[in-house]
């Protein structure tokens, strides 16, 4: 386990867990967008002696993130994508054309930038 803050009692450490140096170790997310959780998780894990390869997340919202985890030698392999995701609810008539479009132009139109 990787916590976002060391706790100020107990082991006070980042990554909590019995593993040994030199492992391998898959990164889990719910969403990423700009790959910044992903990519704080394989600092820390790497910083403690395991192989970071290799991260799943449920959705991507498709905002750059895979290509700047990419950049970082991770590669994000996604469950689902916000195109897929939309494209699913749009054909059960669960959104109208307008909101797909909505949601299309937004995730355009906000794209992190790579490193």
């Amino acid at each position: 386990v990787r916590r976002k803050e060391a706790k100020d009692y107990g082991t006070k450490k980042m990554v909590e867990g019995v593993f040994e140096k030199g492992a391998k170790c898959l990164v889990i997310e719910d969403v990423v967008t700009s790959g910044a959780s992903v990519l704080e998780t394989s600092v820390s894990l790497r910083e403690e002696g395991l192989s970071v390869t290799d991260a799943v997340v449920l959705l991507d919202r498709e905002q750059g993130g895979p290509e700047r985890i990419a950049s970082a030698g991770v590669q994000l392999r996604s469950v689902l994508t916000v195109s897929r995701f939309i494209a699913v609810l749009q054909a059960r008539g669960m959104l109208d054309d307008a909101t797909v479009e909505s949601v299309r132009k937004f995730v355009a139109e906000n794209q992190v930038k790579t490193v």
